[in-house]
Parts: structure tokens; C-alpha cells; sequence
């Protein structure tokens, strides 16, 4: 099996991430600049932002499906790219390992679509704020 790679992002990259956010710039070509393992940590910290900024946002009526809905189904994203692995090892954390150019393709998908929903939760909660 393979090994558990670190995929913790530093404070700066994170705070890159975060400026790049509140201003409403695309933050997928900061994937290129990234190891594989930070790629994976990048989806994860835009996963835990998502849902931090839709909670307040949303409150109760925050739901990941929002986000997810947009995202290319699996087996659909599979038969684009040729792929004949069963479709639930088809996740960008564990095919990282074995075909990472494909794994990254389908991580900045992802990572546009939720950087998306995350520039809606910021654009509803300064439309709330009175500067």
C-alpha cells in the first residue's frame, strides 16, 4: 500500500490561498506550483473553508451537495480521461500516488468549483456588511 504522504499546507501557502479568495482571483495555478502532497492538502483546506464560510453564510442550509453537484461525476470524469480502475479508487488522494497527472487535473476541477462557492459565501457576507 502506498504511504500516507503529509499533506499539510504551510501558513503561507494557506494565507496565499485566503488572499487570493477575498480577492476574487483564480487560485488554481497555485496547484502547479505545488508538490502532490500539498495539492491534496490544498483540497482539503478549500474543503474545510467551504464549509466554514458556508456555515456562516448558510447557516443550517449549508450543504456540500451545493458545491459537489457541479463537480464532473466520477465515472463520467474516468471515461473522459480513459480510465479503467474501479470507479472508487478514483479519488484524487490515492491516485496521486499512481498517476498524478490525473489526479491534479481532477483536484483543480475541484478546487475551482469550491473556490467558486467560496467567492459566492464572500460576496453575500460583504453585500451584509455595512464598511
Amino acid at each position: 500500500m502506498y504511504e500516507n504522504i503529509k499533506n499539510d499546507l504551510s501558513p503561507k501557502e494557506k494565507i496565499d490561498i485566503l488572499f487570493k479568495l477575498f480577492k476574487g482571483e483564480n487560485i488554481s495555478e497555485l496547484i502547479d506550483k505545488l508538490d502532490n502532497s500539498a495539492v491534496v492538502g490544498m483540497q482539503y483546506f478549500l474543503w474545510e473553508t467551504a464549509a466554514e464560510f458556508g456555515i456562516i453564510c448558510r447557516g443550517k442550509e449549508f450543504s456540500r451537495k451545493e458545491i459537489t453537484r457541479k463537480m464532473t461525476p466520477t465515472s463520467k470524469y474516468q471515461q473522459q480521461q480513459g480510465c479503467s480502475e474501479r470507479t472508487y479508487s478514483c479519488k484524487g488522494t490515492y491516485c496521486i500516488h499512481t498517476n498524478p497527472d490525473c489526479a491534479r487535473k481532477k483536484i483543480k476541477e475541484h478546487v475551482n468549483i469550491i473556490a467558486q462557492a467560496i467567492h459566492q459565501y464572500i460576496s453575500i457576507e460583504q453585500q451584509n456588511e455595512s464598511f
